[in-house]
């Protein structure tokens, strides 16, 4: 159940990041909002961590926080060359701007191996009085 759970909200998140990527594309938001951005490249990253850990659950590999913040980080080189293949116009802050995404693609990992670390903890049925040894 809680793998369910980790499933449909990393579901609901790219697809949130995805709708806010097209709309940001579509009306130019990305360059009269430069801080928009970095907001994407943070949830993004989240969702790569919630799926990467849902992944890991579901096919039972284990999940580690230095594999999951390794694909998160290889995810966010592979974009920031998309990019550059891609024909994006480079700025004069490029190399800044570059550093800038590929930390909050890292905070947007950390992030999202401890939040589902913590959705995947969480039990929420604690049987009570089942127990016969138990005093409550």
């Amino acid at each position: 159940m809680r793998e369910q759970q980790l499933f449909y909200t990393q579901a609901c998140l790219i697809a949130f990041v995805g709708a806010v990527h097209i709309i940001a594309l579509d009306q130019y938001l990305y360059w009269r909002f430069p801080w928009l951005d970095l907001f994407v490249h943070f949830f993004a990253a989240l969702w790569i961590a919630l799926f990467a850990v849902w992944f890991c659950v579901v096919t039972t590999r284990g999940r580690a926080f230095g594999k999951i913040l390794a694909v998160v980080i290889l995810a966010g080189i592979g974009w920031e060359l998309f990019e550059i293949w891609g024909g994006i116009p480079r700025e004069a802050n490029f190399a800044f701007d570059t550093a800038l995404d590929l930390t909050m693609d890292t905070l947007g990992g950390i992030s999202g191996f401890f939040l589902a670390s913590r959705m995947l903890a969480r039990d929420t049925i604690v049987p009570h009085g089942t127990d016969k040894n138990d005093p409550s």
